[in-house]
């Protein structure tokens, strides 16, 4: 049961009117002034009716107020404590810290374990998992320095992207995470009506490692006295799993969540580069693999009038026919880096000997110079042409190559690149992959704001506490365009 909630209007007249009668205990007015700008901007009205969902109406005594929590949360995360109990410890020194919260005096504000229990409520699992019994996991290939992890099973971006547009049609399921992401929802279409954001938004795509505070290896549970024992071992973090940082050229042992970032500007403003939503993965999940469900999240999340979506940017991760596929029929227009040199379109080495040649519309010309006619496409990019003496009613060749009666096949799998909407190589393909960068800078929010840095062990904690750092970053951006 909820007591009666703050409101952003409450809490800006009481700074207000603490500003006006400053008490020189709570220190330099100066030293405060990022945190009070930020109290001043921040709007938590949306996210605290919101979390009212959470709790019983007529039950139960009476909880915290939601809105006074997120509020100490985020503050947090603009003074860059990355742990809960470095961050309670810090409002209880702080008189003036405790007043941007919301409350009167440290004596107000709650225990560790309430805030642990607020951010369980937030992101409610059907089964959570406090640890679980497994071999250690994850795949440890040889790979050079930028190569990505390829994905287990062949063909298995194809088949997610396949069934995720399959169960769009029938509507997305209810997942743990919703709250928050409608949390940061809120908080972007905020951000387009106060200008930060266009309302036409180039997408880009990627992945960013973050490692649990769990050991990778676990702890035994056997009494095996050989130290490689293949038996069962206790992971205190359930979900996190053994994965490779391609920049870093190293494994890792946590979490890969993949975010969709706003990169292109308003009209003669200053660049936000700004994560509008994001998806937590184990570390072993490859970028490609989590785009589909991610791609159709950020739609439904979006369905206004207001906010539109144009392109869809990411690196060679995402270069799969699948996903330019996928891509297309949601309605963006897809710019994905090529995985390898592009190539022009060619026959084999076995028909270039044979003496036959392409055309100026990439049509195989025989040795006879007779034009071979197109037999099919067995997949994108790949055209099979038949020799002219398989149809009855051809001329018969006075000079019969080695390639007679059967077929030829132009690979031109480079063509999607060219007929994507923004062909690649030319100057308006380089400009719109260069805004690309702006995922590395919204990443980098995430290191600033100490979320990397925390040793949490549990999806609910690493969900609640990236996406409290993506709307401080919407929040700081507001401050940045009103000054």
């Amino acid at each position: 049961m909820l007591r009666s909630m703050m409101t952003d209007a409450q809490i800006w007249a009481q700074i207000e009117a603490d500003l006006a009668t400053w008490n020189d205990a709570w220190g330099a007015r100066e030293a405060w002034e990022k945190e009070t700008r930020w109290s001043l901007t921040a709007t938590f009205d949306a996210q605290a009716e919101a979390a009212q969902s959470r709790y019983a109406s007529d039950r139960g005594r009476p909880a915290r107020d939601p809105f006074q929590l997120l509020r100490a949360l985020a503050l947090m995360t603009v003074r860059q404590i990355p742990s809960l109990v470095d961050g309670v410890a810090m409002l209880r020194q702080s008189v003036w810290l405790c007043h941007l919260c919301g409350w009167e005096s440290p004596r107000e504000v709650p225990a560790v374990s309430t805030f642990y229990g607020f951010l369980r409520r937030m992101y409610p699992e059907e089964r959570p998992r406090h640890g679980a019994m497994r071999r250690s996991s994850g795949r440890r290939l040889k790979l050079k320095r930028g190569q990505k992890m390829p994905t287990r099973r062949p063909g298995a971006i194809g088949r997610v992207a396949t069934r995720v547009q399959r169960e769009a049609k029938r509507g997305r399921r209810a997942a743990p995470g919703d709250l928050w992401d409608r949390f940061l929802a809120d908080t972007s279409r905020e951000s387009v009506d106060r200008g930060v954001l266009p309302p036409v938004w180039d997408l880009a795509v990627d992945g960013s490692p973050i490692e649990s505070g769990a050991s990778s290896f676990g702890a035994k549970r056997c009494t095996c006295s050989t130290r490689g024992c293949g038996c069962l071992r206790y992971f205190s973090d359930p979900m996190a799993l053994v994965g490779w940082d391609s920049h870093r050229n190293r494994y890792y042992f946590g979490y890969d969540p993949s975010a969709m970032v706003v990169v292109n500007t308003v009209p003669g403003q200053p660049s936000h580069p700004l994560i509008v939503s994001f998806a937590l993965h184990p570390a072993n999940r490859h970028d490609g693999v989590a785009l589909p469900d991610l791609l159709v999240k950020t739609q439904g999340l979006y369905a206004t009038p207001t906010i539109a979506m144009h392109h869809l940017i990411g690196d060679a991760a995402y270069d799969v026919q699948a996903l330019w596929d996928l891509t297309r029929q949601r309605g963006l227009i897809p710019a994905f880096a090529p995985g390898q040199p592009l190539e022009p379109p060619h026959v084999s080495d076995e028909a270039t000997a044979a003496g036959i040649t392409l055309s100026d519309t990439h049509q195989p010309i025989c040795r006879d110079a007779r034009p071979m006619p197109r037999m099919g496409q067995p997949r994108p990019g790949v055209m099979v042409y038949g020799c002219p003496l398989r149809k009855k009613s051809a001329l018969p060749c006075p000079n019969p190559c080695d390639k007679a009666m059967k077929t030829v096949t132009v690979n031109g799998r480079g063509s999607r690149y060219t007929d994507s909407g923004v062909p690649y190589g030319t100057p308006e393909w380089t400009t719109l992959y260069n805004e690309r960068t702006g995922v590395e800078r919204a990443f980098s929010l995430w290191t600033a704001h100490g979320i990397k840095a925390a040793h949490h062990r549990r999806p609910y904690l690493w969900y609640a506490r990236l996406a409290l750092a993506a709307i401080v970053s919407h929040h700081e951006a507001w401050v940045r365009t009103a000054a």
